[in-house]
């Protein structure tokens, strides 16, 4: 198995790629680490602004929420494994966050929660096809030897792959 280094590049690459190609700018984004009882844990952080768009937007949140599933997609590809945030340690911040977003417009748990996997089943298509994958392979090689990327470095490498979200 990749060391946790290796795991969360493809995390974080996954939630700039998806938070890039749905409008968002990446004002950075970085690996580090962080030490619990000498252990070294995963750590991992993605800066995605979204500008002047209205919080109650439904738009805004569905870009949000696939932004946020998109970091366990990817590592799920990556690891070859599917895996469910909400019950997998390193992935049940992202899943919080995005039973957060997504609350308000569900009436029961049980709905919410598949719409919720429902988005992640899209996001494993999208993100396994090859252009898609590329990008996300080639941020996390990025990030694995520069630790921390700003928007000019997340835009040279993901427009490389798939151009750009006006395109």
């Amino acid at each position: 198995m990749d060391d946790d280094e290796t795991l969360t590049a493809y995390h974080e690459a996954g939630h700039v790629v998806v938070g890039y190609l749905l409008g968002a700018r990446i004002d950075e984004v970085r690996l580090g680490s962080m030490i619990d009882d000498d252990l070294p844990r995963r750590f991992g952080d993605c800066i995605v602004n979204w500008g002047a768009v209205h919080p109650a937007c439904d738009w805004q949140t569905q870009c949000e929420i696939m932004t946020i599933l998109a970091g366990p997609v990817a590592e799920m590809v990556y690891r070859g494994e599917r895996l469910h945030p909400a019950s997998f340690a390193p992935w049940q911040s992202d899943w919080h966050q995005a039973v957060q977003r997504s609350a308000r417009y569900f009436s029961t748990p049980l709905k919410q929660v598949r719409f919720l996997e429902s988005v992640m089943v899209v996001l494993h298509q999208k993100i396994s096809a090859d252009s898609f994958w590329a990008a996300i392979a080639a941020l996390s090689d990025e990030l694995l030897a520069h630790e921390a990327l700003d928007h000019d470095d997340v835009v040279a490498t993901v427009s490389f792959w798939l151009g750009t979200p006006q395109d």
